[in-house]
């Protein structure tokens, strides 16, 4: 009698790596089944579902990847690059559960640093302080504050209120900390302004209708 053993190898994107390519949607039979930590029973209860990383390539597979990791950590976090206007967007976790997340350096680059600071113990007020002050600065809507940030600043853990702190009020010319190389970018603009898309896109109607509340 012959006994076969088969063995298979599960292959994980590494969330750590800076990637090589940009956003972009990776082709259909290109697509490599992705294994991931992914807490379905914290998704579940959250009523939202993550789209699969694996039909992402680069840093939209990264973020998607985090995002799936850590769905409860984004619902507490707001996403800065003005989707709360653009797509009606309550927390960072809504940039997720669609396509949103493709395109866009900020949501890609929240949830990707919401991930590590998990991993490596921080808690979730750490993490919201650390995301509020690094692309708060970038919020192109402050002058007209949308219902989510408002709900977002009096329920935040590290500085309940209602509005932004000092350190957060836009400013054009604040470093930004990109979490996927480290590093510090200058003089990085923000992802948008009132008329805008929220991703730096064409003019959106809506954000430019709406008045401040």
């Amino acid at each position: 009698t012959t006994t076969t053993t088969t063995s298979s190898t599960n292959t994980e994107t590494n969330t750590d790596s800076t990637p090589t390519s940009g956003a972009q949607k990776a082709e259909p039979d290109s697509t490599k089944t992705l294994e991931s930590s992914t807490n379905k029973s914290e998704l579940s209860a959250l009523g939202k579902k993550v789209l699969d990383p694996a039909t992402y390539i680069g840093k939209a597979r990264m973020g998607y990847i985090a995002a799936q990791r850590v769905p409860e950590i984004c619902q507490k976090i707001f996403c800065y690059c003005g989707c709360d206007y653009t797509d009606e967007h309550d927390s960072l976790l809504d940039c997720f559960t669609s396509d949103h997340g493709v395109d866009c350096i900020y949501c890609q680059g929240e949830a990707v640093m919401a991930y590590k600071m998990n991993r490596n113990g921080s808690s979730i007020a750490d993490i919201q302080k650390s995301i509020d002050l690094n692309w708060g600065p970038k919020y192109p809507f402050f002058e007209q504050p949308s219902p989510a940030i408002k709900k977002y600043w009096k329920t935040r853990l590290w500085a309940k209120g209602n509005g932004p702190t000092p350190a957060e009020k836009h400013n054009d010319e604040t470093p930004l900390y990109d979490p996927f190389t480290g590093s510090q970018e200058k003089n990085s603009k923000p992802m948008g302004k009132p008329g805008e898309d929220c991703c730096g896109g064409k003019k959106d109607a809506k954000a430019a209708t709406t008045t401040k509340q």
